[in-house]
């Protein structure tokens, strides 16, 4: 077996975990109990998935200009995808979402300060 079929092969195989890893955080947004265990499991799942698939991309069609492309777009999903999730998940904690009923602590609470009134 050449280094190439081995290439191929560990190529399919990251693929495939990224689209098993996509498909996993689609079922939970609908499985999950709200918005904040939602946008945790998409934002990581989404960005693992999304590097999984580039980098089986990388390893079916490796080259230098691949390999600086692959690099650029991992890390910026990974970034991005966790950065954007916290966003969500903080712009629905800011509008009053509620968590759950098994969440038992809500310690940002005790340092939110509510705005009232005019300003």
């Amino acid at each position: 077996m050449a280094l190439a079929d081995i290439a191929d092969i560990l190529g399919l195989v990251f693929i495939f975990l990224g689209i098993a890893t996509i498909i996993i955080s689609a079922i939970g947004l609908f499985k999950l109990p709200d918005l904040y265990l939602r946008a945790s499991a998409v934002g990581t799942s989404a960005g693992l998935g999304v590097a999984s698939i580039v980098l089986g991309a990388l390893l079916m069609d490796f080259s230098g200009l691949n390999l600086i492309k692959a690099v650029i777009a991992i890390i910026a999903q990974l970034l991005t995808s966790a950065v954007g999730s916290m966003a969500i998940a903080r712009a629905g904690y800011l509008n009053n979402a509620l968590p759950a009923p098994i969440t038992h602590i809500d310690e940002l609470a005790l340092t939110r300060r509510e705005v009232s009134g005019g300003r």
